[in-house]
């Protein structure tokens, strides 16, 4: 009797702390503050977060990956750590914030960027590391390879002899996400021979190294009598500076064809004008996304403290002529306190997750 007591005890105590206590999240931004896209993550998760009464603190390590790992440390080294640390792999940095909360009363959630296979083999994997609940990444590959095909189709309709000449442009080569993305593009040119691929640069997700290698890339086909066709860019800052090389030039959007990532404010505005003919993304959502997993997570934890996450995969889609008109109408002003995070959470009558565009748009309030 005293046993069954003091199990049942135990088992009100822990719903006590779990329902009567809100859950205490930090996350480690890589980005800066001001740099619109890890804004934008911060922004969704700070409503969702709202939506499901977490307390939620965001350090920011302004584009130091020494300085995130720095920040990283210090939070698993708090007498009281939060309930969980969201961590973005960030240019391969996370490993060693992972490794300093062995034996602490923490779980980590990676974001956006996971630990590459080699770092798995060292840290383990979410069901035999303690400390790690999983990750929810996008797919970047099937992004980087969708804008590869959308500049391929675009090309073919101009009357230009083959093979296209084409500049890509990526953000840097250690970030995963960076790495899937450029490998999407370079799986597309792989299978299309009338495809020449004369560069793939990298600027650092930086407009304004973007708009020098794509001005040097310019010159450079102007010397060389060669017609250059399309420019892959790995996000929109990257497209930014692209379009305004290309508009010193005297070149547009009929002659050169131009994509970029990230839904940015200056994306869509490029895409509605006709300048870009797509933006890709949705990946911003994540940060709203890592508080429906955590939300779930915490709810299960009383009945089985082992749950893990695993790794939650999305889709990113394309905003282009088709749909960017909706998207404007419905989420144009970036209130993102107007979607229902909520109704993200997974039911159990549900096996997977449904974070997609259609499913923000239908349950963001008008």
């Amino acid at each position: 009797m005293k046993l069954l007591l003091k199990s049942s005890v135990i088992f009100l105590l822990s719903l006590f702390s779990n329902f009567c206590f809100a859950i205490e999240v930090t996350f480690v931004n890589p980005g800066k503050q001001g740099e619109r896209f890890w804004d934008m993550v911060t922004e969704t998760m700070k409503a969702a977060a709202e939506d499901f009464d977490i307390n939620l603190e965001v350090l920011y390590a302004q584009r130091n990956r020494l300085n995130m790992t720095k920040l990283g440390v210090e939070v698993t080294q708090r007498l009281s750590p939060p309930d969980y640390l969201i961590l973005v792999n960030e240019e391969q940095a996370a490993e060693k914030i992972l490794q300093a909360s062995k034996g602490k009363d923490i779980r980590i959630l990676m974001l956006l960027n996971d630990f590459l296979p080699e770092q798995q083999d060292r840290i383990g994997s979410p069901a035999n590391n303690p400390n790690l609940i999983g990750s929810i990444v996008p797919d970047n590959f099937g992004a980087g390879q969708r804008m590869m095909q959308a500049l391929q189709e675009c090309a073919s309709k101009k009357d230009l002899e083959k093979p296209l000449h084409m500049l890509a442009i990526g953000g840097d080569q250690l970030t995963p996400a960076s790495i899937d993305r450029n490998n999407g593009a370079l799986s597309v040119i792989k299978n299309n021979p009338e495809i020449h691929l004369d560069r793939f640069l990298y600027a650092n997700w930086n407009q304004q190294e973007a708009e020098q290698l794509t001005a040097n890339y310019l010159q450079w086909t102007k010397r060389n009598n060669i017609t250059p066709t399309a420019i892959w860019s790995a996000n929109d800052p990257i497209a930014m500076g692209a379009w305004q090389a290309m508009l010193r030039e005297g070149l547009s959007s009929n002659q050169i064809c131009l994509v970029g990532l990230n839904w940015s404010a200056d994306g869509l505005r490029m895409v509605k004008q006709g300048d870009m003919l797509l933006t890709d993304g949705g990946h911003f959502l994540a940060g709203a996304w890592s508080m429906v997993l955590l939300h779930d997570h915490h709810n299960k934890r009383p009945q089985n403290p082992a749950t893990k996450l695993g790794r939650v995969s999305f889709q990113m889609q394309s905003i282009d002529q088709h749909n960017i008109d909706q998207y404007l109408e419905k989420l144009g002003d970036e209130n993102w306190n107007k979607i229902n995070f909520k109704g993200f959470s997974l039911k159990s009558t549900e096996k997977e997750y449904s974070f997609t565009l259609d499913r923000v748009l239908s349950l963001s309030k008008e």
